[in-house]
Order: C-alpha cells, then structure tokens, then sequence
C-alpha cells in the first residue's frame, strides 16, 4: 500500500465509489 498522502485520498474514494456501485446493484436487483 503506497502511504503518501494523495494515494491514501485516491483509496478512500475508490472504496466509496466501491460501496456506492454495490448498493445500485443491489436496488438494480430488486426491480
């Protein structure tokens, strides 16, 4: 894991993005 500063923020948004596309996918199923 890169620990600077910038590759610490990309991470955070990546695993954000992450939750948010599993939780349209699961509403997707629903439907």
């Amino acid at each position: 894991m890169a620990n600077s500063p910038q590759a610490k923020k990309r991470a955070r948004q990546a695993e954000k993005r992450r939750n948010h596309n599993a939780g349209l996918r699961s509403m997707v199923r629903t439907y």
